[in-house]
């Protein structure tokens, strides 16, 4: 009802009733630590947290357990996409319903309710470095409010079927990576027609349906799914994750039955060139036609679409440029974390390039009069501030190695050198083993292992990838050379 009142308002009155009801919340919220002796008892980092969540503070640190059903192409049945495990739901073994009143979902509840966040590494390194904003549990606050009890958000990834193969994607997630790497394409493997079985009984309870992949724009079970959706749930939102580079009758079946779709583009350049470096086979001019078409329809249905970023070593530089593009369109950027493959994420990388756009990205002004205009400053902002505290954690870190290699063994350096691939391709740790064993018995080889372990991990990663073994070990005799 709440929820019901709230998005008929205007968005100003929006805004002022989010605002005067969050500082309520947050006067009661503090008075209540002081008197009430289960919130004396909290860790001092949810209270900041908080403080700080967009409606003000909360029962649940994370509504994604009793909210949101994620479907992994490994068949985990999980919270949300960061927190399945083997451990984990599996569809082969129980039912979506079992998974989520009796299964791994319900170990997770248990486990928050003592702040326990063993099986959510990513929100847990995130609330240890107080990158709230950043937070994948903000996208669950909205559910706050559900008093279902079945889930009100399923999130499907059934399969790997993309057209593209792009550089910080995996065979996990991109067909044509897989049969790159595998001369194979495995598609969805696990559900089967008991799972499209099981599903009739809670679609009718959800409030949101998402798609991702893969592309879901050519993932034909994702059809199938839809065809119940709008004979169980009409009223369901969609929400559709693709690279928009697909455009056919099947999309506007899509786009004609449906009043409530909601599209998550995602676009890592603005420059074609670029563009077609990091989405492989992928075209900008195209994705660009099909933006187009999907705001048309967003801003005709009155829903949402959002450009999502990932903002890598290849393209930090760009990230303002998505502001300004955002606001341009009048919709809104959000920003992946991208942790992997190492040498593109600006997590395990620290060079002048990402100083250098890191202080221009704080000189910048950005608008901030509309609804999209702060959501689109307030993420960059956020970005910002993730980038820095990551410079800023490896600064201590690299010192300490650089301190530390006359007191390291042979096989702790190896250990080191071996985890700045580590996520990288087979291919990338062979050629380093390569190297490293025709040096092995050398007397000179601790002090090879010390001088490849002070090169810095892009460069060092970017070597290993694109250099031939045979050019590898001539630089690699050349340090050794050097030193005599």
């Amino acid at each position: 009802m709440i929820n019901k009142i709230y998005e008929i308002l205007p968005e100003f009155l929006q805004t002022l009733l989010l605002n005067a009801v969050k500082r309520i919340k947050i006067v009661f919220y503090k008075l209540s630590k002081l008197f009430i002796p289960s919130q004396k008892s909290k860790p001092e980092i949810i209270h900041e947290f908080n403080l700080n969540r967009k409606y003000g503070p909360l029962p649940r640190v994370c509504y994604a357990p009793y909210t949101s059903l994620f479907l992994s192409r490994l068949g985990y049945i999980s919270p949300c996409y960061a927190s399945y495990n083997p451990e984990s739901s599996h569809i082969s073994k129980e039912s979506l319903k079992t998974a989520w009143f009796d299964g791994s979902i319900e170990r997770i509840r248990k486990k928050h309710l003592n702040y326990d966040f063993s099986e959510c590494s990513l929100c847990k390194t995130l609330l240890e470095q107080k990158a709230f904003g950043s937070l994948l549990i903000n996208k669950y606050d909205h559910y706050s409010f559900s008093r279902s009890s079945y889930p009100r958000i399923i999130e499907f990834e059934l399969s790997n079927k993309c057209n593209l193969s792009c550089i910080m994607c995996d065979s996990n997630l991109s067909s044509g990576i897989e049969k790159a790497e595998c001369n194979n394409i495995s598609g969805n493997q696990f559900y089967g027609e008991k799972f499209f079985e099981d599903l009739e009984e809670i679609i009718p309870h959800l409030h949101l349906a998402e798609f991702t992949g893969g592309d879901p724009l050519i993932i034909g079970e994702y059809y199938r799914i839809l065809e119940l959706i709008k004979k169980l749930n009409p009223d369901c939102s969609i929400l559709i994750t693709t690279n928009a580079n697909t455009y056919n009758q099947k999309v506007e079946w899509i786009l004609n039955n449906f009043k409530k779709i909601n599209f998550n583009v995602s676009i890592d350049s603005l420059d074609a060139e670029n563009y077609s470096k990091i989405r492989r086979n992928g075209d900008l001019n195209k994705a660009m036609q099909n933006l187009e078409r999907f705001i048309e329809y967003s801003r005709k249905n009155k829903t949402y679409l959002n450009i999502l970023v990932c903002p890598m070593t290849v393209n930090f530089h760009e990230m303002a440029d998505f502001v300004n593009f955002a606001n341009e369109k009048n919709i809104c950027v959000f920003y992946h974390t991208v942790v992997k493959p190492k040498h593109l994420s600006l997590k395990y990388n620290k060079n002048d390039y990402i100083k250098k756009n890191i202080k221009n990205f704080k000189s910048l002004k950005f608008p901030d009069k509309t609804k999209n205009q702060k959501t689109n400053k307030k993420n960059f902002e956020e970005l910002v501030k993730l980038v820095e505290i990551w410079q800023l954690e490896q600064e201590p870190q690299m010192q300490k190695i650089q301190n530390q290699y006359s007191e390291l063994s042979i096989g702790e350096i190896e250990e080191l050198l071996f985890k700045k691939i580590g996520g990288e391709e087979e291919f990338v740790n062979y050629k380093l083993q390569t190297v490293l064993e025709k040096y092995k018995n050398s007397d000179d080889y601790k002090f090879l292992l010390s001088k490849l372990a002070r090169v810095e991990n892009q460069k060092f990663i970017r070597y290993l990838r694109e250099k031939e073994t045979d050019e590898l070990l001539l630089i690699t005799e050349d340090i050794i050379n050097n030193k005599k």
